[in-house]
């Protein structure tokens, strides 16, 4: 298998797309400028309000338009689902609109997949620019170590990454696509754990300088809104002992600074410098996992307890909506 030449395989790039008219012409272009040329690019409009559908006319792409959404699914999956169906590749290729792509990006992909024949998934390296963006901090670093790619040792990893997974189509259609996770709101986690379930082996990625995405830009209530959306029904599709982990990590990270507080309350001098040692060594590792994932200066990671307790927010936000309210929106849809 591992003769297969990488030019000679047909690739079909899937790009689901609601609203998206700020971010498509980046992507397009980014695919337009590969070193390896792409069999065909599908862009799937989501009931787009805006210029989405003029962009993807501008470009000359394939554009599918779902205007009928089924009962029991959501609209990331069935956009996904029509766009899979329409494609004529060998290889499935999903992306999502915000993802930036280097020249070699589909090349590196290929060469990986060539080695393995296995479903690849990348989380994208997390530019950010302005100060609310940060407040993604611990969300990035949860989501990495759910599926269990950080841990030494780890025999199975559970979950795979959304923004870009590539995939055979002769694997994808055997296993129905995303008919398995229709309803999920994240659909990539529940897909993954679907896969481990049916022996299928997803290698994961972090994206580095080839995979970029700028997720929030606009505004805190844009990482607000997309975190609060499905972080909390992520955790309990969690493996449990994975889930036992985290939480002791987090239970610990917000104890720190709560002891720092009162120690120097206290006026305890050697407790001030322990607490002061642990709470400094608590800041380096945090950074030295964030930077692999993102843009992220050393002087928040320092600052985490204030990232965490919003990390703590939005999360009992997310419990409500999910379990209480039962609701929760995304880009202008119920879900």
């Amino acid at each position: 298998s591992n003769n297969i030449k990488t030019e000679s395989i047909k690739i079909s790039v899937i790009i689901p797309a609601r609203n998206e008219e700020n971010n498509l012409p980046y992507i397009l272009q980014d695919l337009n400028n590969q070193t390896i040329k792409v069999h065909e690019i599908i862009c799937v409009d989501d009931n787009s309000e805006d210029r989405t559908p003029i962009i993807i006319k501008e470009y000359g792409v394939k554009k599918i338009a779902v205007k009928q959404l089924p009962s029991g699914w959501k609209g990331k999956t069935w956009a996904c689902q029509n766009g899979a169906k329409a494609a004529s590749g060998d290889i499935l290729l999903f992306i999502d609109a915000d993802v930036r792509l280097s020249r070699t990006a589909i090349k590196s992909l290929i060469n990986q997949y060539v080695k393995t024949q296995n479903p690849i998934s990348v989380q994208p390296y997390h530019t950010m620019e302005k100060q609310h963006e940060y407040f993604s901090l611990f969300f990035n670093l949860i989501e990495v170590c759910s599926t269990a790619m950080c841990l030494l040792g780890a025999k199975k990893i559970y979950g795979f990454f959304g923004p870009v997974f590539m995939i055979s189509k002769d694997l994808f259609d055997k296993h129905e696509g995303y008919a398995v996770v229709k309803s999920h709101v994240i659909e990539d986690f529940s897909l993954g754990n679907y896969y481990n379930k049916k022996g299928v082996t997803v290698n994961l990625f972090i994206g580095d300088d080839e995979i970029k995405f700028r997720m929030y830009p606009n505004s805190f209530s844009s990482v607000f809104e997309a975190w609060a959306r499905n972080f909390s029904s992520g955790s309990l599709s969690t493996k449990f002992w994975l889930l036992l982990m985290i939480i002791c990590w987090v239970a610990c990270l917000t104890a720190i600074p709560i002891e720092l507080a009162r120690s120097i309350s206290s006026g305890s001098a050697f407790s001030i410098f322990l607490v002061s040692a642990i709470y400094l060594l608590n800041g380096i590792f945090i950074y030295r996992i964030a930077k692999a994932l993102g843009s992220y200066p050393f002087y928040v990671c320092l600052l985490y307890p204030v990232y965490l307790l919003a990390f703590h927010i939005i999360f009992l936000y997310s419990l409500l909506g999910t379990y209480v309210f039962k609701s929760t929106t995304w880009k202008g849809r119920k879900l």
